[in-house]
């Protein structure tokens, strides 16, 4: 009776919407004292919200408790941003965006590392582990995808939500479940106060300076011109950038960066959904240094605009393997209430017109980090001299070899890593023929083995049964300790 009772007053609130929306704009007014005109155009727009506020209504009315109208409408508004089915879009509550401001500032408590949300695989990527960081204690690598936080799921379209977990309080600790080769590992690194270093630099024995950009956030583009002003002092042979596993930040930090290294000219251009063109230039006076870029498949946006600015410039070489494949730009607004949204509202081209989504920048020279080094050594320790991806940038800016001997250096390396795999697959696969057949071998030979003892057994079978006929006693006897 009850559920039937609570039917019938859904049924009327849902009647009592309908008719307010056939009623038309003077549903908006409430008296002579009160009245509200709005346009049709805008009654209309309000019309499209009607179900949320019915859904409202509802709660309100029916709902066992009391609901938290806020944490409701926060819900609904991360829904309708998620119902766009972009990863790079999102809503941010207000707790979500003061831990984002907090990157501008470059200190927070969290386990530092470094995050990707990657649209292929929809897993949320390590790029980066802090060093002394809590996440580096524990052992989160770099390329650990993670999978749980605290027990709970999370995809790269929740990443935030993830994010927004793992930082906290100093001293309490957070579990993080990463998949590692197809293995899941759980770490609980204990969070405490982490510092954001944006560019560390160096010059190396070869008189080469070495720049690694982690991010274009916070202090990126002064970290760069301070090195380049002590590179200058110190006259080096050439610059190389390290961008691999940098996820990219902000634009106009990428394009003051590129200020600070190229010629005069445009490092980027973007295009709206109407199609409106904006083009950021660049002057002519920069550090004429040689360069040379090191890319991954986890440099990503402001760090494929970079590199693909270097690139149609003739400005450097750029070393490693093909980047990410992110060619689009998210702006991200705060709203006065302390909440916030990241939506995406361009796609960006490379100065020769290219645009990269999903497709990447291939490198000038092809070459995969070495792996076993890695393995023993752990991507944020591993020494120069192990770095291959990095002393193959040397040697050329050294003119110890050439861009056409590394380039061929290279293909060398993967034609002969291809066949090896080739050689792997085939003598796998042999090994599985093998086995196959031996296994057939084995099931023939069982199978006469059988067929040779049915034929031994057929003599003392039928003296068994005449000795049944002869003692029926025993038989009775042995189907009373054996009934069916």
């Amino acid at each position: 009776m009850k559920k039937h009772v609570l039917l019938l007053l859904i049924s009327a609130l849902l009647i009592f919407s309908v008719s307010v929306y056939a009623s038309g704009p003077r549903s908006f007014i409430r008296g002579e004292e009160d009245t509200v005109t709005i346009s049709r155009e805008e009654y209309e727009r309000y019309q499209q919200f009607s179900k949320l506020d019915l859904l409202l209504q509802i709660v309100d009315a029916y709902y066992y408790e009391d609901a938290d109208r806020e944490k409701m409408l926060d819900g609904a508004a991360a829904g309708l941003m998620d119902g766009i089915g972009d990863v790079y879009s999102c809503y941010y509550t207000k707790e979500q965006m003061d831990k984002i401001n907090e990157e501008s500032t470059g200190v927070y408590a969290g386990v530092g590392c470094q995050l990707l949300a990657d649209p292929e695989t929809m897993l949320i990527t390590v790029t980066r582990v802090f060093k002394g960081s809590p996440a580096e204690d524990v052992g989160i690598r770099t390329g650990d995808k993670i999978v749980y936080v605290n027990d709970e799921y999370y995809s790269a379209r929740e990443m935030d939500d993830a994010v927004s977990v793992m930082r906290g309080h100093v001293g309490e600790s957070v579990k993080i479940t990463v998949l590692r080769d197809l293995e899941t590992i759980d770490f609980e690194p204990v969070r405490r106060e982490v510092n954001i270093n944006y560019v560390e630099y160096e010059i190396l024995p070869e008189n080469i300076g070495y720049i690694i950009l982690y991010d274009f956030y916070g202090d990126a583009a002064q970290g760069f011109k301070e090195a380049l002003e002590k590179f200058a002092e110190a006259g080096v042979k050439g610059v190389i950038i390290d961008l691999r596993n940098n996820g990219g930040g902000i634009v106009d930090i990428a394009v003051d960066i590129a200020d600070q290294i190229l010629p005069e000219g445009v490092v980027v251009s973007t295009r709206d959904k109407a199609g409106t063109e904006e083009k950021m230039t660049v002057d002519a006076e920069h550090y004429d240094f040689p360069l040379a870029v090191l890319v991954n498949q986890y440099s990503a946006s402001a760090s494929e605009i970079l590199a693909g600015a270097i690139r149609d410039d003739h400005a450097g070489i750029l070393v490693g393997t093909k980047t990410f494949g992110k060619g689009v730009i998210q702006a991200e607004l705060q709203f006065t209430d302390g909440t916030g949204m990241k939506v995406t509202m361009a796609r960006y081209y490379t100065p020769s017109g290219e645009c990269i989504h999903e497709v990447g920048i291939e490198p000038d020279v092809d070459i995969e980090l070495n792996k076993d080094a890695v393995t023993r050594y752990g991507y944020n320790n591993l020494p120069h001299d192990q770095d291959n991806q990095l002393q193959t940038a040397v040697r050329i800016l050294t003119g110890e070899s050439t861009l056409e001997a590394e380039k061929a250096a290279a293909e060398a390396i993967k034609a002969e890593k291809k066949a090896e795999e080739e050689a792997n697959a085939t003598a796998e696969l042999d090994a599985a023929l093998e086995k196959g057949r031996a296994k057939s071998e084995d099931a023939g030979e069982a199978k006469d083995e059988t067929s040779a003892g049915q034929e031994e057994e057929d003599e003392p079978a039928e003296v068994t049964e005449e000795t049944t006929e002869q003692n029926p006693e025993e038989s009775s006897a042995e189907s009373e300790e054996h009934p069916n």
